[in-house]
């Protein structure tokens, strides 16, 4: 119990050490990818993220992988492109999700090309593993021997060392035992030259594999150590969860069940510490198996059926068919055959697909005793003999069972040569392979690591607990120094925030000074004395001419106009309806004046007025002012203004367009040159202390509404789209 308090505490202090250590660099990543100049730099920053919670938090690995595939269409270019493919293969192969990624990789990858080196090497190595699943030994041999060809000369020992490791599973599957000894060892050579010494960790765990395979379990184990004791000192924990689960699967072999257990409950913490759900679901997969063998049917059911729904989300269909095999088992435990017969049929169908012979053989055992414990000696007599033929090549340790069944099943039946004949096999597999009288000293190793590690462990939490005491006096000795520098943090943080206040008031202050002499300024432009002068002059002819209908009509649209420019001039914002009433009663004044010898139209998106829409007032008056009196409409034939506003981007868009003689030609006339208008300057400072305020990006132009005649004028006014949400 000791102990795996330890290892908890272990655990949760590099875990708190690791979780801070991660968003720091995450945080970083981050920032970079949104800094990016260009998508394919983002790309490039997005892949680095990718790679680096991969060796950290194996969720925001795989949400990442899939949000940059479902996303993929931000980047632009080919290349681009291919790359994310790339970055899925991979993932679904690394997942565990092989016929999802026999299928992605045919209709996406098998006809892509990098100029990239690496690119090349990580496509070439998921070429192999694509002809390698279909079992096309040919093509798989021959892009592993090209990939060591284009590697001479690079002295790239890491690349080297993973190709040598996919030939020894190469020839693990071909049955070659030399062949893959001498490639495992290869890998190791390589791996011991290279810079990246968690290679070396994975080709020790590969030659682990090799000796496994070929029921050396020993030698499979001390390998497994090895890598553990590397991966150790090189801080690579992530590592040790293959480790720790393939010991723990060993042991089950040799039927040390407290030992596999323990292995499992460090893999289990490892997992859970780095998010890794699929190495989760592996363990809590054989966890079923573990409980079972100790008679615990209900835990490891419990266990299976997690393991299983995990699998199923992830449409994980090997293992899936592993979890149906490890319920069958259990179901028949617990006397449920109906299940049993389901699971066992289910793990049967895929393995027969996939012509999966070692775990189709070890369902065929399974559903052999199943009809033993029915009483069907003849169906268990079928099934048995299924199960040798399907692993006779790989001579697997679960013949010794097999033999051991069958001499039993022809015993009942009275075929007594026939049984002498599976108990000389069982006799001759004892003698020629060394597991079952080596089980001890499997035990005897995977114990004694239990309690060197244990010492390890108690070792450094007392080193830990002495440097937190020497921790605890320097900081008690550093108290006061803490106690001061705070104060005197605080105080200066008091006193700049009291100083940022009053100067946000003092700049507040100035923009209100500066808003309402704006106001007044665009006051007395919009009443011009030469408008009002003029328009006095107007009313006056019409008395003249003993014209009473018409200076009266004209005198109420003025005084109108008068008191709402009067009314609407101090504020920041008025409805667009009061803006066009303006706008209509200084035009149809304008027209008066002129003697009707111009037309203008108002033109409004209906949704800005049904959504009570705002604009600053009189925004547009002083460029109307300029069309009449400066484009000349009164002498132009059929003279037109147009003021139309709409909205566009999320941002309200004015527009006063005349078809007046032009900028260039009013430019010469006596009075632009001795007149200086102050709409101009006005407008953009209106424009400019909006943009402030509201943190907008507002603009005025200009331009020739005909440039090749340079006649007509349009000015475009941008400005942030406010509603009246008060009176909505």
């Amino acid at each position: 119990m000791r102990f795996f308090i330890c290892c908890i505490f272990s655990v949760l202090t590099v875990s708190f050490a690791h979780t801070q250590e991660t968003n720091t660099t995450s945080l970083a990543l981050k920032e970079k990818i949104s800094k990016a100049k260009n998508s394919g730099d983002a790309l490039m920053s997005t892949l680095e993220l990718i790679d680096f919670y991969e060796h950290t938090d194996l969720v925001k690995w795989k949400q990442s992988i899939l949000s940059l595939y479902a996303n993929q269409k931000r980047y632009s270019g080919q290349k681009s492109k291919q790359l994310v493919e790339l970055i899925y293969a991979e993932y679904l192969f690394k997942t565990g999700n092989t016929s999802q990624f026999k299928s992605n990789f045919l209709k996406k990858m098998s006809n892509v090309t990098f100029t990239s080196s690496e690119l090349t090497f990580r496509l070439d190595r998921l070429r192999f593993e694509y002809e390698f699943l279909n079992k096309r030994w040919v093509l798989a041999k021959q892009i592993a021997d090209s990939s060591l060809i284009k590697l001479r000369g690079s002295r790239n020992n890491a690349k080297n060392s993973l190709i040598y490791q996919d030939l020894s599973r190469f020839y693990l599957a071909r049955m070659k035992r030399d062949s893959a000894y001498w490639s495992s060892n290869q890998a190791i050579s390589y791996a011991k030259r290279s810079q990246k010494r968690e290679i070396l960790v994975r080709a020790l765990q590969n030659q682990a594999g090799t000796f496994g395979y070929f029921l050396d379990l020993e030698g499979a184990v001390q390998k497994e150590l090895q890598a553990i004791r590397l991966a150790e000192e090189l801080h690579i924990d992530r590592l040790k969860i293959h480790s720790f689960m393939e010991i723990a699967r060993y042991s089950m072999l040799v039927e040390n069940w407290n030992e596999a257990l323990g292995y499992l409950k460090r893999a289990n913490q490892l997992a859970r510490g780095f998010n890794d759900l699929h190495a989760t679901a592996l363990v809590q997969l054989s966890y079923s198996k573990v409980y079972l063998n100790q008679g615990n049917a209900i835990r490891a059911m419990y266990n299976a059926q997690k393991a299983s729904a995990y699998f199923e989300k992830e449409n994980d269909l090997f293992h899936l068919a592993q979890c149906a095999h490890s319920i069958g088992n259990i179901a028949s435990f617990r006397g449920n055959l109906n299940l049993a017969q389901e699971s066992y049929n289910q793990a049967i169908a895929f393995y027969s697909k996939e012509k999966m012979a070692t775990n189709l053989a070890e369902v065929y055992q399974d559903y052999g005793q199943l009809s033993i414990q029915i009483g069907d000696m003849k169906q268990a007599q079928r099934f048995l003999d299924m199960s040798v033929s399907s692993d006779q090549l790989i001579q697997s340790i679960g013949l010794i069972e097999r033999y051991k069944l069958l001499a039993q099943i022809s015993m009942k039946n009275g075929e007594l040569r026939k049984a002498l004949n599976y108990q000389n096999s069982y006799i001759q597999f004892l003698e020629s392979n060394s597991i079952k009288r080596n089980d001890s000293k499997i035990a005897e190793l995977t114990s004694s690591n239990l309690r060197e590690e244990r010492e390890r462990l108690i070792e450094l939490q007392q080193r830990r607990i002495e440097q937190e005491n020497k921790e605890q006096e320097i900081l008690m000795l550093q108290n006061d120094r803490v106690l001061y520098i705070s104060l005197i943090v605080i105080f200066a943080i008091v006193f700049s925030l009291v100083i940022l206040i009053l100067r946000m008031k003092q700049v507040r202050s100035r923009q209100e000074q500066r808003e309402a002499e704006l106001s007044q300024t665009l006051l007395r432009t919009q009443m011009n004395p030469h408008f009002v002068f003029n328009a006095m002059s107007v009313i006056q002819s019409y008395i003249y001419e003993n014209n009473p209908e018409k200076s009266s009509q004209f005198l109420v649209n003025f005084s109108r106009l008068m008191r709402l420019i009067l009314e609407n001039s101090p504020k920041e914002f008025i409805s667009l309806e009061l803006e066009l009433e303006i706008l209509d009663k200084y035009l149809s004044t304008q027209k008066m004046r002129f003697e009707n010898r111009f037309t203008y139209a108002l033109h409004v998106d209906d949704e800005l007025l049904t959504n009570k829409a705002m604009v600053p007032p009189m925004i547009t008056q002083p460029f109307i002012e300029n069309a009449i009196e400066h484009g000349q409409l009164h002498t132009v034939k059929g003279g037109q203004i147009n003021v139309e506003m709409k909205e566009s981007n999320g941002n309200l868009e004015i527009t006063i367009s005349d078809n007046g003689v032009g900028r260039k030609k009013s430019a010469q006339t006596k009075k632009i040159r001795t007149h200086k208008s102050m709409a101009i300057d006005i407008t953009q400072e209106r424009i400019k202390i909006l943009n402030k305020k509201y943190k907008f990006s507002g603009s005025l132009a200009f331009r020739d509404l005909d440039g090749q005649k340079e006649q007509g004028t349009l000015v475009t006014i941008v400005l942030p789209l406010k509603f009246d949400t008060d009176n909505f």
